[in-house]
């Protein structure tokens, strides 16, 4: 018996990477049917973000390490801040 699968595709030939040869991404069968250029935009969107921090870009993280930066400075004055009163007792 032969079962046929019909699947829709995205085929990328030379990614920006540059790593890769090739990428292949598999429409799901629940989305409707986009045109093709709109599919091709969609990979390209996704294939930018894979990678790098789970999907996340280096400038969404830049304020939680501003925060992270400025927790610390804060933190470190107050200690400096402690030892200066104790040493003063």
């Amino acid at each position: 018996m032969i079962k046929g699968v019909t699947r829709r595709i995205v085929e990328i030939k030379n990614p920006a990477d540059g790593y890769f040869e090739r990428a292949v991404l598999y429409l799901r069968a629940d989305v409707p049917p986009a045109g093709k250029r709109e599919a091709l935009r969609h990979a390209e969107e996704y294939l930018s973000g894979v990678g790098r921090f789970g999907g996340k870009t280096r400038r969404d993280l830049r304020p939680i390490v501003a925060l992270l930066g400025l927790a610390l400075l804060i933190s470190l004055t107050a200690l400096g801040v402690m030892l200066i009163v104790v040493t003063k007792m």
